[in-house]
């Protein structure tokens, strides 16, 4: 949001460039003037305590039906019912909200801040694509991803960033996971069990994974993790490394940013 007639001046050669063919920056997709709540939500929430920080980006599709709105969680694929009175909405995880209008909701409690925002006005998680294949695990491809994130700070230095994603997998969900110590950006990483010396920690976690390798939920290790894209839609890459029985598994990912 342009907050003075100085930013709006310093934007103003970036506006000029766009309209002369320059390239345009992308956005996060938003909606505007919806009919009801229903649709794909973000939401963002900021906490801070005793010099810890953390952001944390959550996502969940919401089905209007009047004063009881059906919320279906991205992790785990869980649903629960909220109760809708005028503008407040209760049984969100962040407590009471306020309704703003069919396209954001906020909230403010004890543990922080928080704005969601309507991605889209169909309640379906879209948010990119995943594919895994390789030994026991076989090939595991789907585009019915949704995505959460967070990242953590110690007295402002990065401690943990991390991307989650749930797609279902014969009925079940399955959780991705890409976590790091540090800032996850472009650029290539070494993949193993504890994020050691820099690298990336690729976990795998459903109970349909259990007839497939004999593990409900695995970390990858003696690998490699490739970021190809880290932009402020889309982070993307790819992957090769090791599940607990040793044989070698490769995927790539495209997940949109919450």
């Amino acid at each position: 949001m342009m907050r003075s007639k100085i930013v709006a001046a310093m934007l103003l050669p970036t506006v000029m460039l766009i309209g002369c063919g320059g390239e345009q920056q992308e956005t996060q997709r938003a909606t505007s003037n919806s009919a009801n709540l229903t649709g794909l939500w973000r939401l963002s929430f900021e906490t801070s305590q005793s010099g810890l920080s953390a952001d944390a980006g959550i996502t969940y599709t919401l089905v209007d039906n009047g004063n009881q709105i059906n919320m279906t969680a991205c992790a785990e694929r869980q649903s629960v019912t909220l109760n809708r009175t005028g503008s407040s909405l209760r049984g969100l995880p962040v407590g009471e909200a306020t309704i703003r209008n069919n396209d954001r909701i906020t909230a403010t409690g004890n543990l922080g801040d928080s704005v969601a925002t309507k991605m889209a006005t169909s309640a379906t998680f879209d948010m990119g694509t995943l594919s895994i294949s390789g030994g026991d695990l076989g090939n595991i491809s789907s585009s019915n991803i949704c995505v959460q994130s967070d990242y953590a700070r110690i007295l402002g230095q990065a401690t943990q960033d991390r991307y989650s994603a749930t797609t279902l997998l014969n009925g079940q969900p399955l959780t991705f996971e890409i976590s790091r110590m540090g800032n996850i950006a472009k650029g290539s990483y070494d993949v193993n069990r504890d994020m050691s010396e820099g690298g990336v920690q690729i976990f795998m976690k459903s109970a349909s994974l259990k007839d497939r390798v004999n593990y409900s939920e695995m970390n990858l290790r003696n690998g490699r993790l490739t970021i190809t894209e880290d932009s402020t839609v889309w982070i993307k890459g790819n992957f090769s490394a090791q599940m607990p029985n040793g044989q070698t598994v490769s995927g790539s990912f495209e997940f949109e940013k919450p």
